[in-house]
Formats: C-alpha cells, structure tokens, sequence
C-alpha cells in the first residue's frame, strides 16, 4: 500500500482510498530527527538485517562459509547473533560471512480488488440498515469508512468520527486509549487489524512496543487491466512490503491480527476487506445504542499471485558478481 510522507499527496488505491498513511520511522533517520515518534518508532533491525530491533536482538541472516569470500566483500556474522551451530575457535578471518547486512526480505502480493461489488454491497447495506437505525446516517461512505478505520481522504475516525469536519490526514492517536469500546474505529476495522497499536491494553506502552515488533514498510501501486473477454476492467493493487523477519511480521499480521476470527474478542470475525478466509461473513460496528451487524459479505480481495524474496545489499551484489 503506497507510502506517502507529511506533505505530500497520497496515493489512491482501487477502492477509493487515500493510502500508506501509516508507515514506521526508522530510528536514527532523517524523518525520524524530523519528527520523532515512540508510537512508529523501530529499531533499523526491524527493517534492515544486520542490526539490532527493538529488543536488541539481532534478525536471523543468510550466512557463506568465509572460504567464498576471497575479497572481503562482506562484513562479519554479528557477535550477538546466536550461531546456528558450534564454532571453535575465534580466528576471525574463518568465521561466518554475514550475507544479509543491510539487505532486507520482500513480500509481493497481486491483489485483485471487487470494487464494483463492494461498491454495490455498501450501497444495498446502507439503505437496508436505515430504517432500523434513524439515528444514523448510515450511507455507503460511512459504511466503507467504518470497515477500513478512516475516511476516503485519509482523516481517521478517530479524531473526526462525524466525517463533517475534515481536519488534515492524521495518524498520531491510541487506539485503545481514545477509543477502547470501539464506538468510533470498529475494533475489527481493517486498520485496527492491521496495526492495533494500544488496542489490546489501552494506554500501556508495553503493549505498542509489542505491536511495533510486528511493523512492515509496505507500498502499494494500483493497476488495472482488461478482462479476458474485454468487456470490463479488472482493478488491483500490487502489493508490496519490507521487513527483517516475515515469519514475525507480515504473516503474523496476516495469520494472528488480519484472519484472526476472535481477535479482540470478536466472535467468528475476519477483516471485512481483506480477509481471505471468512468464519462468518459478518462485521460488527459497536454505537451507542447497540451493534450494527453486517452481514453476507464476500471477499472483495483475491490473492492472484505473489512471493518472497531476499534482497540484497551492494556488498552482496558485488560479491555475487565476483567470477567463481
């Protein structure tokens, strides 16, 4: 999902929505002097192999037998690094190669996106559900809304539940501590999944330090492509993300927060947007005077293809380009 920084404008991704709002801040960066945050803040080690996370713990990195690299291209195993078997001796110039510094792992997703049947889901819910709650304008924006976390221009509800007055796109509040019951971000939206941050014990810094462990750098580019027979469009996302571990960060979003059907307390839920196995196609929208349940949705995001991939630092690259 497309990364966009202060000042700049966000990319739109195919159902309509400002995107890559969210982003963690590398410490130590420029953006990070510029405006340092401890609720995005990661250590380089969440990111980037060869230095430590937030726990001081260095990722787990591809290693060469120092025999290949005849040049030197490529700096030592960290110390810190638990070594994956027994080492004897401490001459330097026989231990590990640490291949990985300053590399980091791809994730690549292409999603195809319903937007045509999430557009008419949203629309034959909302007049659906009217009659039964006066109280609401319920209309398909607000629906929309409510199943990703924000408004289509990227204003979260947290700080502007209403959607009337727009304040500028924000992203530094608590979920848990401002919103604990959900009244305002649904405690299944999409971006609560995605990142609970305090969600889970409101306030508790223990807690975003733990949500920060799972942190990703993703980007998003739109596309849109013929139908087989040409007579409609198919819109996607190619979906991209970096991250020192995906075991510990892109799939546990996606298996522990994204498919989780119990995740917060939830009953047999999954992510209203995203989720590629339903339990039950419901989602719950907490008010005041009671749940708003959506039900018989669909999966409006098919995987079409994807992958994992090692990428490699300069160093790497030129020891890869060494004649063997």
């Amino acid at each position: 999902m497309a990364v966009s920084n202060a000042g700049e404008t966000p990319s739109i991704e195919p159902f309509g929505f400002a995107d890559g709002i969210s982003q963690p801040l590398i410490k130590g960066t420029r953006k990070w002097y510029e405006s340092p945050s401890e609720l995005h803040g990661v250590e380089p080690g969440e990111m980037i192999l060869g230095y430590p996370d937030n726990r001081g713990f260095y990722p787990p990195t591809p290693q060469i037998p120092a025999k290949q690299d005849t040049k030197n291209d490529l700096s030592l195993v960290p110390s810190a690094l638990p070594a994956r078997w027994p080492q004897f001796g401490g001459e330097s110039f026989n231990s590990p190669r640490d291949f990985g510094r300053n590399g980091s792992f791809l994730v690549i997703r292409q999603l195809e996106c319903e937007v045509s049947a999430f557009n008419t889901y949203l629309k034959e819910t909302a007049e659906g559900l009217r009659e039964s709650w006066p109280d609401f304008n319920i209309t398909a924006d607000w629906l929309a809304a409510k199943m990703i976390g924000r408004w289509k221009d990227g204003t979260s509800l947290i700080r502007n539940p209403t959607g009337i007055a727009r304040p500028q796109i924000d992203n530094d509040f608590l979920l848990g501590q401002d919103d604990p019951e959900g009244l305002k971000c649904p405690l299944g939206a999409h971006m609560r999944r995605a990142n609970p941050r305090d969600s889970l014990k409101p306030g508790d810094k223990d807690q975003i330090a733990i949500s920060n462990r799972h942190r990703i750098f993703r980007v998003g580019r739109p596309y849109v492509e013929t139908a087989p027979d040409g007579a409609a469009e198919v819109k996607g996302l190619l979906f991209m993300c970096l991250n020192a571990d995906i075991e510990r960060q892109f799939e546990f979003i996606q298996q522990t927060w994204i498919s989780a059907p119990y995740f917060h307390g939830l009953d047999r839920e999954n992510d209203p947007i995203v989720a590629s196995i339903r339990h039950e196609p419901a989602f719950s929208i907490p008010t005041h005077r009671g749940t708003i349940r959506l039900r018989n949705m669909t999966a409006f995001v098919r995987t079409r293809g994807g992958g994992y991939f090692f990428l490699p630092s300069r160093s790497a690259l030129r020891f890869l380009s060494r004649p063997r």
